[in-house]
């Protein structure tokens, strides 16, 4: 207590004092900084403005900045954001006028054929030393003028490298940096082409007061960050920018999280990420319109050429042609046109189990069937009382305003189980690699996949997860609404069953792990029946149900090709599924079931129908003619003979 009381009022000496890295529980109960104190407005003061060299720097290391201002003199306050008894962040340092060096900058360097600015020609201005046994976390650097007091925002993270937390949280800084306009181009306008085709790390980052503001940490990352260490979960961070240079870190931890808008992943990014999961590391894509656009990475421009200060994406995709100079593309995942061989796509579903379905701005609830509500997600939410015939609507707005749907485009994961569904009239639905959106009705969906290496995959399919978790955050659109009692327990459960667990959960969540569950469901084919005869080109329907022990059947899949395609089926316990024969032949027709731990039917059951072609079609037909004429022959011949009879009764 001697040293917790030392630390609210002086860091340093807390420090000397010999403390051991606090948890997250002893960290948050430190008193915060009251938002008026450490927060700014948008973009903050634009006559102040910054970035830090590197976006994220391992404890003990230095983390050092480049500002530019017009006034004579600055200083800098260092805040780690977390929850903080609800103030959201918590003043960790000071660097007096002194030590900083305030200066107007020169004009950032500009690169025209790509559209690139890059600031790294700035001076460092401050610096702080991050001491050895900090918390890691994102840290905002607020830089405030001495004359004005006007003041920015820079962001970093500061990593954990020799930790091994059970939740390690990725900010999504690639996003930020794509929708970043600071010096007039982002990768969605400005020059070359409407665009940029690379944008630099070394810029001060506007986004937040700019027309992209939804895309900030603040609106959607931020949430998510606080309800975690609200809850006492053990959770440190890392930045996109690591996960592609440092993917190895992510394998000390239980669990991968991605949060809010996380639309721009590097190759080397998701393989690393790929290579964790399997290794049996869980995921968890709190995102939506998440691993949407592909990127690479280049050295910064400046002087120092540092790695991993550019991010290259030329969008192919949009251009509709190769315009990458790099043999890489870098277009979207999904997009197959421009991959070369050995890099071919790989749409997000493949990874996370949704995928990018619906562009901006439709904010609705959860829709829960009852079958869904059963599911062990879905554990002490109150789901469990619907009728067979009805459904539930959960988390008010959380729908938005990017969001992804389970499709069945063949990249989908074996044993997807979907934990919601709800249909939705768009005005902006994709309707190709990632260019065109037109009105439709779409369905968003989260899903849950157990992985061969037994890793769980959750996908919330939405940028907006995180507000029914954490009500206080940016709101660019004025349409927030109220947390979910509901969505914080099924994350909760979700949690547990992953062997993560609160050290201080709100009083009102159910904190247990459901018991485990191996076995898996068994799934039965009612119709048709073994032999049984179908016509080419007509279709056939397939019914069947499934049961399980310990847990409840999740989702149904068939196969149609001796098991090289599966498919979604209608329904669970009772489940349908039709499809047409595309040739004659005898058709094994296989279906496997998966239960809500993600257990799948190892081996599939099966029934073999015959398909016969047009030749027997016809001659069926031909011959129920024949039939049908020789019917109305007689008919014909037998009132004949009737009218002859009855004449010569009358004498006629």
């Amino acid at each position: 207590m001697i040293v917790l009381a030392l630390c609210l009022v002086d860091e340093a000496r807390c420090w000397a004092a010999g403390e051991s890295v606090r948890s997250v529980v002893d960290e948050n109960a430190l008193e915060g900084t009251p938002a008026a104190l450490w927060d700014v407005d948008g973009a903050g003061d634009p006559t102040i403005q910054g970035f830090a060299t590197d976006i994220s720097i391992n404890r003990g290391e230095t983390v050092r900045f480049k500002v530019t201002t017009d006034a004579s003199a600055f200083r800098v306050e260092i805040y780690r954001v977390g929850y903080y008894r609800g103030a959201g962040a918590r003043k960790v340092a000071d660097i007096g006028e002194a030590e900083t060096f305030a200066v107007r900058q020169p004009e950032c360097l500009k690169q025209a054929e790509t559209g690139l600015v890059d600031c790294g020609n700035w001076q460092v201005s401050a610096s702080w030393d991050v001491p050895a046994r900090s918390r890691s976390g994102v840290y905002v650097a607020r830089i405030i003028r001495s004359d004005t007091s006007g003041a920015s925002h820079i962001m970093f993270v500061v990593r954990d490298d020799d930790g091994g937390s059970g939740i390690l949280l990725q900010t999504s800084d690639t996003t930020w940096q794509a929708y970043n306009d600071y010096g007039g181009n982002s990768l969605y306008e400005g020059e070359p082409a409407g665009r940029a085709y690379k944008v630099s790390y070394n810029r001060p980052l506007i986004v937040r007061g700019s027309e992209y503001r939804r895309t900030s940490f603040w609106a959607n990352e931020y949430p998510m960050i606080r309800w975690l260490e609200a809850n006492g979960y053990d959770v440190s961070y890392l930045s996109g920018v690591d996960t592609a240079r440092r993917g190895h870190l992510i394998r000390r931890h239980k669990l991968f999280v991605s949060s809010g808008h996380d639309e721009y992943w590097s190759g080397d990014q998701r393989d690393n990420v790929e290579a964790a999961r399997d290794a049996g590391v869980n995921l968890a894509f709190f995102s939506g319109n998440s691993v949407f656009w592909k990127t690479r990475w280049e050295p910064s421009i400046d002087a120092s050429g540092r790695e991993y200060r550019t991010l290259v994406c030329y969008k192919e995709t949009h251009a509709g042609e190769k315009i990458d100079p790099s043999p890489l593309a870098t277009g979207t995942w999904r997009d197959p046109r421009f991959s070369p061989p050995n890099d071919s796509a790989r749409p997000e579903n493949a990874l996370k189990g949704t995928i990018y379905v619906a562009n901006c701005c439709r904010f609705d609830a959860v829709t829960v069937s009852a079958d869904q509500a059963k599911a062990r997600f879905w554990r002490n939410t109150g789901l469990d009382t619907l009728s067979r015939s009805q459904s539930v609507l959960v988390g008010l707005r959380t729908v938005g305003f990017e969001w992804d749907s389970d499709l069945d485009n063949g990249s989908r994961p074996a044993g997807l189980v979907r934990l919601s569904s709800t249909r939705l009239d768009v005005e902006a639905a994709l309707r190709d690699f990632g260019s065109n959106y037109g009105s439709d009705t779409v369905t968003h969906n989260v899903t849950l996949f157990r992985h061969k290496s037994g890793s769980l995959v959750f996908a919330a399919g939405t940028t907006l997860w995180g507000w029914a978790l954490d009500a206080t955050h940016d709101d660019p659109d004025k349409q927030s609404a109220p947390t979910d009692l509901r969505l914080q327990q099924a994350t909760v459960n979700l949690l547990a069953d992953m062997s993560l667990f609160p050290a201080s959960p709100n009083g009102a969540l159910v904190v247990t792990q459901a018991p485990p569950d191996t076995v898996p469901p068994v799934a039965s084919i009612r119709s048709p029946r073994t032999l049984e005869d179908h016509m080419f080109h007509l279709p056939v329907s397939v019914s069947g149900s499934a049961t399980d022990q310990g847990g409840v059947p999740a989702g149904i899949e068939v196969s149609v090709d001796g098991g090289a395609n599966w498919h979604p089926a209608n329904g669970v316990s009772d489940w349908s599924y039709t499809f047409t024969p595309d040739r004659r032949s005898f058709v094994s027709i296989l279906a496997r079931a998966v239960d809500d731990s993600g257990n799948l039917q190892p081996v599939p059951t099966s029934v073999t129908i015959k398909v016969s072609g047009f030749a027997r079609l016809i001659y069926a037909g031909l011959v129920g003619l024949v039939l049908g004429c020789g019917a109305l022959l007689l008919a014909f011949v037998a009132r004949r003979r009737r009218l002859l009879a009855k004449r010569r009764m009358m004498g006629l």
